[in-house]
């Protein structure tokens, strides 16, 4: 039975056809992926012809998954930041809802090191974090926290960064209703964490398992067995110090992605005098 359920739901949850046009105004042009409770599409403004990205609610997820895409909606509709997508619509058509915001160009930090094989180094990985504090720090001064700051969802792009999917997104020390935080069951310990603590600390959590993930794409294992990070990578000390406030919780943590903007800009400050001495 369980099988079939299965079945039934990823038959449900089947993709648009290219070429579908939603709500008469945007035409499908590429199925972009599917996450948790939405699917993302490439589309066009048939009147404009400008590029759009459509994320739909997935069907199996019923009234809880459109609930959670309004919500998604609500807060990009609130936000004007270069590295945050802009809200540009939303629409009903048939029986699925969407939400309609800026397409933003370039590849995830996740398909930069799968896909593509990319590495970063030291001074690298933590450029990628002190523009990634930008739109995070706008985002907790407008009262929100994303909850889900992850390698797929930063975009490397014409030199900077951008935070896209803003699913799990909630006001600062809001508590989700129990039947959306059950429709959002089955994510990582790490999301599980960031779902009870919707905090600012929250975000700089995410952010150092990122900072850390960009650190180990070019590590090598030697097959000594299990260790620590702080055992495997070789990190200057004022990083590896970085690392532990954004992992900590409580007075050991930053207060802000202000204050870690700061303490960024004076690491690779004293990055930079180092490599000319």
């Amino acid at each position: 039975m369980q099988r079939l359920r299965d079945a039934r739901r990823a038959w449900r949850d089947y993709p648009l056809r290219t070429g579908t046009v939603a709500a008469g105004r945007y035409r499908i042009e590429a199925f972009l992926g599917m996450g948790s409770y939405g699917q993302a599409y490439r589309a066009v403004e048939t009147a404009t012809g400008a590029p759009v990205l459509l994320k739909t609610s997935k069907p199996s997820k019923g009234a809880v998954g459109i609930e959670l895409l309004r919500r998604e909606s609500d807060i990009l509709r609130r936000l004007s930041h270069p590295g945050i997508p802009a809200w540009l619509d939303y629409v009903r058509f048939g029986r699925r809802e969407g939400v309609v915001t800026e397409l933003m160009e370039g590849r995830s930090l996740e398909d930069r090191i799968m896909e593509g094989g990319r590495t970063f180094a030291e001074a690298e990985a933590l450029r990628i974090l002190r523009r990634l504090a930008e739109p995070i720090a706008y985002l907790h001064a407008q009262g929100f926290v994303h909850r889900d700051v992850r390698i797929p969802n930063v975009l490397e792009r014409d030199g900077g960064v951008a935070l896209i999917d803003f699913g799990l997104a909630c006001a600062i020390g809001e508590r989700l209703p129990a039947s959306l935080s059950e429709a959002l069951g089955g994510t990582s310990g790490m999301v599980k964490r960031r779902m009870r603590f919707p905090e600012p600390s929250s975000d700089l959590y995410g952010m150092g398992h990122l900072l850390l993930f960009l650190l180990y794409s070019g590590f090598e294992p030697t097959g000594d067995g299990e260790r620590s990070w702080q055992e495997e990578l070789e990190l200057r000390p004022d990083t590896s110090d970085l690392i532990l406030r954004l992992l900590a919780a409580g007075r050991d943590g930053f207060a802000d992605a202000g204050e870690l903007a700061l303490n960024l800009d004076r690491i690779l400050a004293d990055m930079w005098e180092d490599a000319g001495d």
